[in-house]
């Protein structure tokens, strides 16, 4: 199957600068691309932001079609081709699907590649390459794959097609913010003073206003700006879903990519996450948990190469804190702009004119300027004219209530308004929308808020006129629609339902609802829709957060017990320590040994104890064996297990608790899978290749069966460690194919680090010292980057080889120190390395590095493996 992606280049600027037209440009380019994949045999899988993602039979198919879509475009007239600039990938290989999608390296490597072009550029792979005999192809070289590797890609030309002469583009950054498809007015001067307060040095900048004047917009668009100009790293932390003060580090953390870490708190490991980056942390909707965001941004203040941008209704109070006031637009010029531009969207055929601009100016003014207001009004344009907007806002509200915040006192006016014009079952959903965190789909929303008087039939109806009325936002998210409240409409929807029972009544029913959704999705998990589970789970994290919550205040420890349980694989493979926390919190409960429970939760907290390298893996493990030997879900033995990857297990031990496991059959397939797994392990690391490679096969059996893209990668380490006892090559080769399973999912992989660690193992004295000290570089990189330390401290033993050889054995034996003080064991052919190089003054070194934290061993290791590199080098260059 060969993949063809197209996006539009620099389109979110024009979506702002110029929306009416690139919408028109947007509606070419979909009727192009669509009738040129239909002439070509091709098929639109979806449609992604401002591009669209299509699949061919055929690799010439696919290139013929990417050419006449850029020679069609480029034939449109200037309006229309000087906006769609499109940039085009291809990719070719073997792919499966899942229910509406396709998964897997393929599709991952076909965005990848995509990512590379310009517009008016064609970009293809060497997989692609090669099917396209007679077609005029140029390589490009290595190029950086994003997440990936290194890989030489083509661009593909053709006679009568301009292709755009500048180089490939080169991997950005990485950012979480959220798109965006309206234009921002007004702001430019703003964003330019916060990008220079950065730049300058300012480490927090807080953007304070009034709600619904925009700082979040603008936010964003000063986030844009600055990973689009500076090698900074940008992170936006939404904290509108966040109920309270305590769940403010976890949501921090999880949207960062920070895991709690051995011996250190949730803040402390925050501060260990950043403290060697260069990022922008963005802190959206501050004013309720501003507290908790101060002591988050005070902790981080010794981090160099970190910079706050924070959105409040009021200054933090913190040190060094520059504030800007985001202000109202002014009504006599942008204001109107806003409305007209906002007006247009909801009906094509308003404009200003001579007879309605008075009624216009003076809405705008009675609105203060406000963008949330503004915005507000314009969506009721096709029901109403500008001088009916501004009878009905003077009629249909109370007056404004001359408080201490008049600019609020209007927002609150106008989304009064709004709302009693709302017909009773959309004003019904809009309050009820204000249970959920961070946004639901539609079902969700059909779900949790119908009832006697709205049916789920009504719920597209009522949610599409509450989006056309700017009370609720719509955002595609991978590939999905999203409903969502900003936080100012989220507050005034709480008041609206009310307190006590009747918001008690939805909040159950919410929890209810993603307690299903909970469980369907771990149905899934072992399953090859398994990609699409993991996008649902995402998107859900901030819903299942409070329907946790939710159980914990209503004192169901049943029901809080199996929606931890339904989470845990994936939390497993995810690396999400949240979930690991919630059963450690769960486990203080009272006569929780009494549950049936019990067991699985001593397991899933003890994987949160080994993800988070600390001691109290084996006691919490054998708590949950003693309570139930059967290990219901296996998450006890497979944290055990785990204890044997570091080495601390004898051969008895390891030979007792791998075949204990398997000596009745495991009752799930997450513990069957990983029990072959483990025992293949277990058997190839003393010889045993007859068992091991019988238990191989028991592992790929199941990857077969599930289609799981966890079992797949899972089952290629299995594979290699049995090939390895005779053919070290070939194991090499299947851990590094196997790599592309993990490397496809949506987030980190816990399975990717177990595969880069063992090729890492098996390379390290075989290759080239360079290439061994380059390797072992990027491992140690990837694991501090992704915050995995338990893979980083499993990466210091091979790491004293590769520095061993490269000639500073002392560096080598103190990362050894740091792996032993964390609980993990050397492997032997570590341990030999550093003998022969230091002999008696090995214990000296490994002592030096037992107090290390992996934070700084690790930093330790890459300023050591980057002077290795460089003394080689210059030793060879003489």
């Amino acid at each position: 199957m060969t993949f063809l992606l197209t996006d539009i280049e620099d389109s979110s600027t024009q979506w702002e600068d110029a929306p009416l037209e690139m919408r028109r440009a947007l509606a070419v380019h979909d009727q192009i691309v669509a009738e040129v994949i239909e002439a070509g045999g091709g098929a639109i899988i979806k449609h992604m932001g401002d591009g669209c993602w299509a699949a061919f039979r055929s690799a010439p198919a696919a290139a013929h079609a990417a050419i006449a879509v850029h020679r069609m475009l480029q034939q449109q007239a200037p309006a229309v081709r000087d906006r769609l600039r499109v940039r085009i990938g291809l990719h070719t290989g073997d792919v499966e699907p899942t229910e509406n999608d396709y998964f897997g390296p393929v599709p991952n490597r076909s965005a990848r590649v995509a990512d590379l072009a310009n517009g008016d550029q064609i970009v293809c792979s060497a997989a692609t390459a090669g099917l396209l005999p007679g077609f005029d192809l140029r390589s490009e070289g290595p190029q950086m794959l994003r997440g990936i590797g290194v890989e030489e890609v083509f661009r593909l030309r053709a006679d009568g097609v301009d292709s755009d002469p500048r180089p490939l583009r080169r991997s950005t950054p990485p950012t979480n913010l959220p798109s965006v498809r309206t234009s921002m007015l007004g702001r430019a001067g703003d964003v330019r003073d916060a990008v220079s307060l950065i730049e300058r040095g300012h480490r927090v900048v807080t953007l304070i206003g009034p709600g619904g004047v925009g700082k979040t917009r603008l936010a964003i668009e000063i986030g844009q700006q600055v990973a689009a100009t500076s090698e900074r790293s940008v992170r936006f932390c939404s904290l509108a879903p966040v109920a309270d003060a305590d769940a403010v580090l976890a949501s921090v953390a999880d949207q960062i990519g920070a895991r709690q870490q051995a011996g250190m708190d949730l803040l402390t490991s925050i501060a260990d996450f950043v403290s060697e980056r260069d990022m922008l942390l963005v802190f959206d909707n501050c004013e309720h948990v501003a507290v908790a965001v101060a002591a988050i941004v005070e902790r981080l203040a010794d981090a160099p190469g970190i910079a706050v941008l924070a959105t409040s209704r009021a200054a933090l109070g913190v040190g060094g804190e520059r504030l800007l006031a985001v202000a109202p637009l002014p009504p006599e010029t942008v204001g109107v702009e806003l409305f007209v531009d906002r007006a247009t969207q909801h009906d094509m055929t308003f404009a200003l004119t001579a007879a309605n601009e008075p009624a216009v100016r003076e809405l705008v003014e009675r609105l203060d300027g406000i963008p949330l207001a503004i915005e507000v009004a314009a969506a009721r344009i096709r029901l109403m004219t500008p001088q009916e907007l501004v009878t009905g806002l003077g009629d249909g509200s109370p007056p404004a209530t001359a408080g201490l915040d008049p600019t609020a006192d209007v927002l609150r006016d106008t989304v009064q308004w709004s709302y009693r014009l709302l017909a009773p079952p959309q004003a019904a959903v809009f309050a009820r929308l204000s249970v959920f965190a961070g946004g639901a789909t539609l079902s969700d929303i059909a779900a949790v808020c119908t009832d006697d008087d709205v049916s789920a039939a009504e719920i597209p109806q009522v949610v599409l006129a509450l989006v056309d009325q700017s009370m609720v936002v719509s955002s595609l998210e991978g590939g999905h629609r999203r409903f969502s409240l900003l936080e100012t409409m989220r507050r005034f929807a709480a008041e609206k339902l009310g307190g006590g029972g009747r918001q008690g009544h939805y909040r159950e029913r919410h929890a209810e609802r993603f307690f299903t959704i909970a469980q369907r999705e771990s149905e899934r998990l072992f399953t090859a829709a398994e990609p699409d589970a993991w996008r649902v789970l995402d998107n859900e994290w901030d819903n299942l957060r409070v329907a946790v919550d939710a159980f914990a205040a209503a004192g169901d420890v049943e029901r809080r017990a199996e929606l931890l349980e339904s989470l845990a694989w994936y939390a497993t493979f995810a690396m999400r320590s949240e979930l690991f926390t919630w059963a450690a919190d769960l486990l203080a409960a009272p006569e929780i040994e009494t549950n049936p429970r019990y067991t699985d939760l001593c397991g899933i907290a003890a994987l949160g104890a080994y993800l988070t390298v600390t001691g109290q893996v084996t006691e919490l493990a054998e708590a949950g064996l003693r309570a139930n030997p059967d290990d219901p879900g296996g998450f006890c033995r497979m944290a055990l297990a785990a204890v044997f990857l570091n080495s601390t297990f004898t051969r008895a031990a390891s030979e007792e608790l791998t075949s204990a496991w398997l000596a009745a059959p495991p009752a799930t397939v997450g513990s069957r899978l990983w029990a072959e797994a483990f025992r293949t392990f277990h058997l190839a690391t003393y010889g045993v290749e007859v068992g091991a490679r019988e238990h191989a096969a028991a592992t790929s059996t199941i990857a077969r069966e599930t289609g799981s893209v966890s079992a797949r990668a899972l089952a290629a380490w299995a594979q290699g460690m049995a090939v390895a006892i005779r053919d070290a090559d070939t194991a090499i080769t299947i851990w590094s194919e196997g790599l592309e399973w993990p490397r496809s999912m949506p987030r980190d992989h816990l399975v990717e680090h177990l595969l880069d660690g063992l090729i890492l193992h098996f390379t390290v004295e075989r290759v080239d010292v360079t290439d061994a000290l380059r390797h072992c570089r990027a491992a140690v990189l990837v694991a501090l980057d992704q915050h995995y330390y338990v893979g980083a401290s499993h990466l210091f033993g091979v790491t004293a080889i590769a520095l061993t050889r490269g000639g500073d054995a002392e560096t080598g034996a103190r990362l050894v120190g740091s792996m032993i003080g964390h609980g993990h064991r050397p492997r032997a052919n570590a341990r030999h390395a550093l003998e022969s190089a230091l002999g008696d003054r090995l214990d000296v070194h490994q002592a030096a590095g037992m107090h290390l934290s992996v934070t700084q061993a690790g930093h330790i290791a890459i300023d050591a493996l980057d002077a290795a590199m460089a003394r080689v080098g210059a030793e060879r260059a003489s």
